[in-house]
């Protein structure tokens, strides 16, 4: 794949990430005083299109080895990389667990409403960050000439 290619392809993957997590967090930021059964159902199908969205996203940027061609560009960009594929562990245990804590939830549970809000936007907080990372150390890659001597 040429950088050109590349670059398309995760901004493209990294908006699409962005549309379906603002339509989770539109849902997470506010409770409902009524209805809470409807309410958490609606956050469910947000969440699961979320999480179903970053399973894809994260198989499609690790299936030819995470990075590998910003490795293989600047060798000494290996720990960041190294870093940022251990995220996204991280961030599949945290989307699990919410996943299981909201298909548990029931509409009279007001904490763990309240705290599963909470987990839905620091994990979207997170991807955010992450984002932010991989496309900062994939433009600093393709776009800055290390220093060859001619």
């Amino acid at each position: 794949m040429t950088t050109q290619k590349i670059a398309d392809w995760v901004r493209r993957e990294h908006e699409k990430v962005r549309e379906v997590a603002t339509r989770l967090q539109e849902k997470a930021a506010i409770v409902p005083r009524t209805n809470h059964a409807k309410w958490i159902q609606e956050v469910r199908e947000a969440f699961d299109h979320l999480r179903a969205h970053m399973i894809k996203h994260m198989a499609l940027e690790e299936r030819d080895g995470y990075m590998a061609t910003v490795v293989e560009l600047r060798p000494a960009l290996s720990r960041e990389v190294d870093r940022l594929s251990h995220e996204h562990a991280e961030l599949m245990q945290i989307m699990d667990s919410i996943h299981e804590d909201l298909h548990e939830l029931r509409g009279e549970d007001h904490l763990l409403i309240l705290d599963s809000c909470r987990r839905i936007q620091n994990l979207l907080h997170y991807l955010e960050h992450h984002e932010k990372d991989e496309n900062l150390l994939l433009l600093s890659t393709y776009s800055n000439d290390v220093g060859t001597k001619d």
